[in-house]
């Protein structure tokens, strides 16, 4: 009788400790240098945006913990590599490659991350292997759709909607609690005796959006670890957002409440501090509706429970095959990353783009220009500056000498940053309470009547590169380049209801990188998506109204009349992009100060 052959199985690679580490070592090190780019600016999102996003440094942590949770059952039988994670891994580096170097409208960050995500899972497949991908899986997913910064153009929706009710909900509050309120979009006036009015801007920092985020991260974590059934964990991540909505509507009218003593209590650091305090009872809020569902609510009691861990350390065994998948690993990443490099050099793509200083103060644009004289200048506290996005802006109103026409003249001024443009009047004209009269802009091309014009000689994107002289603060005379491109302005008209009669335009454009375009996504085209090593753009907007008879036209008319008089002033103080071209970058002192002497 023949003996039926033993079928052979691969036995354990005896991988020592210090050499797994060192392996782990060498994949990270690739891995970051790939990456580099990506991980960078979520880093400078992270430190920068700490309010919004600095939960996103803990992630990786956390993701750990469940990793360390689950060492038993990863580890409970040698890990079998998977030639399939290879293959994800390859497919990651591709889709980084497409979404960093490919058309402009693939070149996003979230896209980015996703090609991110899928190397990195598929690196934890090829070294574990399927069976522990059973626990792995979740981290890996956490990690990559909680670390990660999410695009301002996504929240942006969500956000003004999160602003609307957080204003309502405060106004219910405040008004049941017997305060005199009132409410003009997103903003609410509270009303005392005495006549004194106390406004209090709704603005984006006070939507709840981080705080929805922050929570989302939370109740994933949260359910996965504290719950056993899937509905009462899809339960307890949906119950986010009634949660902090509620409590960002407590946390609003905290500061209604205090500004009636202290009006600074609602701005800057203290503004910051009463939004962490909060914090701490929505945390306790959202342990007990887990408690809840754990225990109020009856679930099978013969569902298994979670078992745990010994508590010692698993000693790491891998299959035969893990040697061959290791170089393999690094031959894929290495190869990836070297033609990405080369790509990108190819292509002339800089992903990271360097910041341009203004070449002087803003307020040194004049106050009286031609037969506009400024009446009025808004100052800004720290709350509406970070909700901005920038500190270098100023917002003035112009009246014309013959002591009609009155213009509200804004430009704020951004550099080394390429997602999202905010605060165009599309929308904070609306969140401050006027209703607008079409329901998207239209972009209209206007006339600039610049006397003295002069052609450098030299072209910027197929246009000749247009010069004046321009006298600055102290009377010198430069050279100064306007803006290459077609004049074009992007309006709209909104009506206010109390002020019966009155038609009011705004129109805004940007000149970013030495060119005109009325619309955020040019600015990503021009400047962030070029080949151009720095990058800056600057938004200017016109705010004019009148009678029933002010209609396009005449807003057209005074807005070409002012800017004609102002661009050329504008542009003095913006960096002159030849000279950026021609490496003269300013220095950073020269045009980044926030106030400066009004001359």
């Amino acid at each position: 009788m023949n003996a039926t052959p033993a079928i052979a199985t691969p036995s354990p690679s005896p991988v020592k400790p210090a050499t797994a580490a060192l392996w782990a070592g060498m994949l990270l090190a690739i891995t970051i240098w790939i990456f580099w780019a990506f991980f960078e600016r979520q880093f400078r999102f992270a430190i920068e945006q700490q309010a919004d996003w600095g939960h996103t440094l803990v992630i990786p942590f956390i993701a750990g913990w469940f990793v360390w949770l689950n060492r038993d059952r990863i580890l409970e039988s040698p890990l079998q590599p998977s030639v399939a994670g290879l293959i994800v891994m390859a497919g990651g580096l591709a889709w980084y490659s497409v979404a960093a170097l490919g058309p402009a409208w693939l070149r996003h960050h979230n896209l980015m991350g996703m090609g991110v995500g899928a190397a990195i899972f598929g690196i934890v497949l090829a070294f574990c292997g399927w069976r522990a991908m059973r626990y792995l899986w979740f981290p890996v997913a956490y990690l990559v759709v909680f670390g990660q910064t999410v695009s301002d153009r996504f929240l942006d929706i969500i956000t003004f909607q999160l602003q609307g009710i957080a204003t309502i909900g405060s106004e219910y509050g405040l008004a049941l609690l017997g305060y005199d309120i009132s409410r003009e979009g997103h903003t609410l006036s509270i009303h005392e005796e005495s006549g004194r009015v106390i406004p209090l801007n709704i603005a984006e920092a006070c939507s709840g959006m981080r705080m929805l985020v922050a929570f989302f991260a939370l109740g994933v974590a949260m359910a996965y670890r504290g719950l056993d059934t899937l509905w009462q964990r899809i339960t307890l991540v949906v119950m986010a957002v009634p949660t902090a909505v509620f409590v960002n509507v407590l946390r609003v009218m905290t500061l209604g409440i205090l500004s009636i003593y202290d009006s600074g209590f609602a701005t800057g650091e203290f503004h910051l501090m009463i939004g962490m305090l909060w914090l701490i009872p929505a945390f306790f809020i959202y342990l007990g509706v887990m408690w809840i569902l754990k225990n109020i609510i009856v679930t099978n009691e013969d569902a298994p429970e979670p078992s745990e861990d010994s508590g010692t350390l698993v000693a790491i065994r891998f299959g035969s095959n893990v040697t061959g998948v290791f170089v393999t690993s690094v031959l894929v990443l290495v190869v990836g990353g070297v033609g990405f490099s080369v790509l990108a050099n190819a292509l002339d793509v800089h992903l990271r783009k360097q910041p341009v200083p203004l070449r002087e103060s803003l307020g040194l644009i004049p106050s009286s220009i031609g037969p506009w004289r400024m009446i009025d200048e808004a100052k800004f506290d720290d709350a509406f500056i970070e909700q901005l996005g920038t500190p270098f802006t100023i917002s003035r109103v112009y009246q014309h000498n013959d002591g009609g026409q009155i213009v509200q003249f804004h430009v704020a001024y951004y550099t080394d940053t390429i997602d999202a443009i905010p605060h165009v009047p599309d929308r904070c004209m609306v969140a401050s309470g006027l209703r607008p009269r079409t329901s998207e802009p239209t972009n209209i091309e206007f006339s600039l009547d610049i006397n003295d014009l002069r052609m450098d000689g030299r072209q910027l994107a197929g246009h000749d590169w247009p010069v004046i002289d321009v006298a600055s603060a102290t009377g010198e005379t430069q050279a100064v380049h306007l803006p290459v491109g077609t004049p074009l302005i992007r309006t709209m008209e909104f009506n206010d209801d109390e002020a019966a009669g009155q038609r009011i335009w705004a129109g805004y454009f940007f000149i970013t990188n030495g060119q005109m375009t009325p619309a955020p996504s040019g600015v990503k085209l021009i400047s962030f998506m070029g080949p151009d090593s720095h990058a800056y753009y600057a938004k200017v907007q016109l705010i004019a109204g009148g009678g029933s008879q002010f209609g396009q036209d005449e807003y057209l008319e005074t807005a070409s009349g002012f800017l004609s008089l102002t661009l050329p002033h504008v542009m003095r103080v913006l960096p002159d992009w030849a000279d950026v071209l021609d490496g003269d970058i300013p220095s950073s002192e020269s045009g980044n100060s926030v106030f400066s002497t009004q001359p």
